[in-house]
């Protein structure tokens, strides 16, 4: 999990600035928010860090039978690729996996949050499925479109957030995506929700920081001794 302590933010001109009519709480608010951003960014990272990457993905391409085991195209990887039309809407991984003799081809759309407004919701949709239209002749393996809300549990909800845009056999929950590429959901949950309470203790200690702040809690009866 990302560090709101290590997060950048902006620190004048914000729309939180705006929001809150006080410079100091638009920085803070700015930096737990540019740390939400980069919590998908390190999802992302450490995903790579337990697959199998697929360093050329044209030479992979050449092969009508995969090897065995699980092996995992990510986006600079795929741009790289003289083969494949990606358009500037290639998904986030492609997934190669054979297992008992079946071999299959997964694109996913991978989501740290779950609820999308339409139009977004409805390009996403567009986007996997023009790359599936051009790209199928060049793909050699049975292909599957996956939207993954990483940190849903449901099916139903991800379609829900997705404003119904996507059908339920294309939601994918966090960890029916990590089952797929063999990896342990458990533990990356774990992981990114460890430094949960550094987050609270360096947040609350900053807020307090802020005089508008400590005014408002003061005539509360705060007393911050």
């Amino acid at each position: 999990m990302a560090l709101i302590s290590e997060a950048k933010g902006r620190k004048a001109g914000s729309g939180y600035e705006r929001l809150f009519g006080n410079s100091d709480l638009g920085y803070l608010i700015s930096r737990v928010q540019a740390t939400v951003i980069s919590s998908g960014t390190e999802l992302e990272r450490v995903i790579r860090s337990q697959v199998t990457l697929i360093p050329d993905l044209d030479q992979f391409l050449e092969s009508e039978i995969m090897p065995e085991g699980v092996f995992v195209a990510d986006k600079k990887v795929i741009k790289k690729s003289q083969k494949i039309d990606f358009a500037g809407a290639e998904p986030d991984f492609i997934i190669f996996r054979r297992r008992e003799g079946k071999q299959r081809c997964h694109l996913v759309e991978l989501k740290d949050g779950d609820t999308f407004d339409t139009k977004k919701a409805a390009a996403e949709h567009t986007n996997m499925h023009s790359f599936i239209s051009l790209n199928a002749q060049h793909i050699p393996y049975i292909i599957q479109s996956h939207f993954c809300s990483f940190n849903q549990d449901s099916r139903e909800s991800i379609v829900i957030g997705f404003k119904k845009k996507i059908a339920e056999e294309e939601a994918m929950t966090g960890r029916e995506f990590c089952d797929l590429i063999e990896i342990n959901y458990d533990d990356i949950i774990n992981s990114r929700t460890s430094q949960g309470p550094e987050n609270i203790r360096y947040f609350l200690s900053e807020l307090l920081r802020i005089d508008v702040v400590l005014d408002y809690l003061k005539k509360a009866g705060w007393n911050k001794d």
